[in-house]
């Protein structure tokens, strides 16, 4: 296992300040905000904008196995499938060298010991906030490519999991709050 830094094994980029790309005659584009990532490496709910494409570099663009990662806390991250989304500002374009698992290098950043780190980084704003500098000195604990392979799969599946398990809690709760709704109608 070897402990290096983020800007040793990846090329890391900031998003697209996409506000003044905005216009009503532009090309429309699905753009990755904040709220489009979510805690256990969940990628949704995307703005549809209409932006100027001229002058929008092609890092602003998702490419496949990207890791992106929210630069003010919690700092989530999640692991791109999807090319050609537009990636906005505060958000960390984490794109790696060959030899690095995607998927396990996403989960390592949401381990406890980089939280930690990034804490210590953080600046003494309302909400801390790390830079794209602090972030390409993050200290990771790397292993071989395969064994990146085999525990990037593993915590993928317990993530699927977890989002199955959610959806279940949310289908009581919901459940739950019907059944009292129907008593309130039968009164």
């Amino acid at each position: 296992m070897n402990q290096v830094k983020l800007k040793d094994i990846a090329e890391v980029l900031s998003g697209l300040s996409y506000r003044r790309y905005l216009t009503d005659s532009g090309d429309e584009y699905e753009v990755i905000v904040q709220r489009s990532i979510k805690k256990d490496g969940i990628l949704e709910d995307f703005e549809n904008l209409r932006l100027k494409s001229e002058n929008i570099k092609p890092h602003h663009f998702t490419r496949k196995n990207d890791v992106l990662m929210k630069m003010p806390y919690p700092y989530d991250v999640v692991c791109v499938g999807r090319e050609g989304l537009v990636i906005s500002d505060r958000i960390a374009v984490i794109r790696l060298k060959e030899g690095y698992d995607p998927s396990f290098i996403a989960h390592m950043l949401t381990n406890a010991h980089v939280k930690k780190q990034l804490y210590e980084f953080a600046s003494t704003e309302r909400i801390p906030h790390a830079s794209l500098k602090q972030i390409k000195e993050l200290k990771l604990a790397v292993p071989d490519l395969k064994t990146q392979e085999k525990f990037g799969e593993l915590l993928d599946t317990i993530n699927e999991k977890v989002a199955e398990d959610l959806k279940v809690v949310d289908y009581d709760r919901n459940l739950k709050e019907g059944i009292l709704n129907m008593l309130w109608e039968e009164m």
